[in-house]
């Protein structure tokens, strides 16, 4: 028998699953379980999902092979939904149907019942599975169904959720991100290289990793940090993690909705927050921007007027592309944030005046490269704590003048008195001050202490009277409390426990609460401003501020009512009960 080749259109398929029984009277049932009109009943159509509407059908005057127009025309088969009417009353191109390939292919072979020609990184009998080295649900009918595998280069395979399989190269993790134990390296840089054996010597067993590790090089020095850990006895979170690494402590991820890359080891505050956001969570839009932060993308925040995206150089602008034009006082570029060729100057916070051009690095770069093109005004290679086309800024983390020459940017750290790590890069003035100090330098001890914080060290400001233990214990030898109680812990009682929040210096019984996220999460952390503290660290499946919510980015949905039920839950898809360590009760 001649192949029968029919090119399948985007129409839709008129077929339903029905939810109830078809009527007898008006429809016909398919026998994978679909209802269609009883009209549209041998039609030459197929529109069942099993053709089961074509079968048994009377005999048609047309040959095998051939189509027959609804006028009782015959054309060959291959003309059948090619894009091109055949027929004289274009009955050959009617009724086409894209589900049966679900939007990936228009060629399908009636008589293998195959679809030909899988697009869009599919394949399979009806283009219904990702091809290897792709994920993702290729049934859903959209050309962004499977999405390339993000293994860092270790891996050219992953599951349907995208979790990466059989990572090489010495990585693992659902990115192929991390080094297997006994290597170590930085897994995302992509190369088959980049983790190596991280024992250049011979090993030992050992217990003096903070149970991170268990397994010393020849000088004690723990290898193969586990737990998102690091340090010569793993006691430190890694960058993009915070918590407390010792004695088995815990590390959780940094929550800064793709606005930063680290935040604060003591708290979780997100550090020097990107694309125009602020909060302790990246999670509000800068003065003068408008969005909504908590997207996640780097334009979540634009400028809301011309003012503020051109550095007030400009009144025109495009605040949804981020362009200004028209750029005055000597400056030039996207935002009017560079000064033109032959001026000087910082136009994010000033003007550019006109001075001498540079004609060596030394003079374009303010001392801070050698490395530089003079002709274009750019440098590279930035040294001493600088950015920028011309080393002209400090780097987050620095402050001060970098135009000045090598000594311009000083650390956040030394300008506020190693009480805080953060400080704006113009003024200098510290933000997130610690150690119960404040000021714009941390220079001075907050009320209820007393002390020296210039001195640089955290036991600088000590409670005024008595045990400096903010009255949560009375005993303290050498000064440092012993037994803190209600909650608290700290050499001076000065935090609240995991597990509880509020402001442990307050100097009640009642400073420490218990966090009120058992038993999805046991961490929560009060955020100033609120009057209700935010969960931290939710177990896998739940999110939101009280970890009440199902995680559906990460596929869990509701059972039960859900977690504000009782007796509710998250679950991943296809689960029928929920687990009684984490039901509502």
């Amino acid at each position: 028998m001649t192949l029968l080749w029919a090119v399948l259109s985007l129409a839709c398929l008129a077929v339903q699953v029905a939810a109830q029984p078809c009527d007898p009277a008006t429809e016909f049932e398919c026998a994978s379980g679909g209802c269609i009109a009883k009209a549209r009943r041998c039609n030459r159509i197929f529109e069942c999902l099993d053709f089961s509407d074509e079968d048994y059908c009377p005999i048609a005057k047309c040959k095998p092979g051939e189509f027959q127009c609804a006028t009782g025309d015959c054309v060959h088969g291959v003309l059948r939904c090619n894009g091109s009417p055949d027929c004289p009353d274009k009955s050959d191109e009617s009724g086409c149907v894209k589900i049966l390939c679900h939007g990936h292919s228009f060629i399908y072979n009636s008589v293998t019942r195959t679809c030909l020609s899988c697009q869009h990184n599919t394949q399979g009998r009806n283009c219904d599975t990702c091809k290897p080295g792709f994920y993702g649900n290729a049934k859903i009918g959209s050309k962004n169904d499977c999405k390339q595998c993000s293994c860092n280069g270790h891996s050219t395979t992953c599951d349907i959720t995208g979790k990466c399989t059989n990572c090489g190269h010495n990585t693992e993790g659902e990115k192929c991100e991390k080094c297997r134990p006994g290597f170590r390296g930085d897994a995302t840089k992509g190369t088959p290289t980049d983790c190596k054996s991280s024992s250049t010597g011979p090993t030992k067993t050992c217990n003096t990793c903070n149970g991170h590790s268990t397994t010393c090089d020849a000088t004690g020095k723990c290898v193969n940090c586990q737990d998102n850990t690091e340090g010569a006895q793993c006691e430190k979170c890694a960058k993009g993690w915070w918590g407390v690494a010792t004695s088995g402590g815990k590390c959780l991820k940094c929550i800064c909705n793709n606005h930063a890359d680290d935040c604060e080891k003591a708290g979780g505050k997100c550090l020097n927050c990107k694309d125009n956001t602020q909060g302790f969570f990246c999670n509000q839009c800068a003065t003068g921007f408008v969005g909504t932060a908590t997207d996640g993308k780097k334009d979540s925040c634009k400028a809301a007027n011309c003012d503020v995206l051109c550095y007030k150089h400009s009144t025109t602008c495009n605040v949804n592309t981020g362009k200004c034009t028209n750029c005055k006082d000597n400056t030039e570029g996207d935002r009017c944030d560079k000064c033109k060729t032959g001026f000087t100057g910082n136009p994010t916070t000033g003007v550019c005046t006109a001075g001498a051009k540079p004609t060596n690095c030394a003079t374009l770069c303010y001392g801070h490269s050698t490395t530089c093109n003079v002709p274009a005004g750019t440098c590279s290679n930035c040294q001493h704590n600088t950015e920028g086309p011309r080393c002209q800024t400090c780097k987050p983390g620095y402050t001060g003048d970098a135009t000045k020459g090598p000594t311009g940017c000083k650390s956040c750290l030394d300008n506020c008195n190693k009480h805080s790590s953060t400080c704006d890069k113009s003024t200098g003035v510290c933000t997130n001050c610690q150690h119960q100090t404040t000021g714009s330098k941390c220079e001075k001890c907050i009320a209820g202490y007393t002390g020296d914080p210039t001195k640089g060290t955290s036991t600088d400001c000590k409670p005024t009277a008595g045990c400096p233990c903010n009255k949560h214990s009375s005993t303290c030898p050498g000064g440092v409390c012993k037994n803190c109680q209600h909650h608290t812990t700290g050499k001076y009682c000065e935090t609240c426990d995991t597990g509880y929040y509020g402001k442990a210096t307050g100097g009640t019984p009642n400073d420490c609460k218990k966090c009120p996220c058992s038993p999805r999460s046991t961490m929560c952390i009060l955020l100033p401003g609120q009057s209700a503290p935010t969960c931290m660290g939710c177990k896998d499946g739940y999110a939101g501020s009280n970890c009440n919510q199902c995680d559906t980015l990460n596929g869990f949905v509701p059972l039960g009512g859900g977690p504000t039920a009782a007796g509710g839950c998250c679950v991943k898809k296809g689960v029928t009960n929920c687990p009684v360590t984490v039901a509502a009760g």
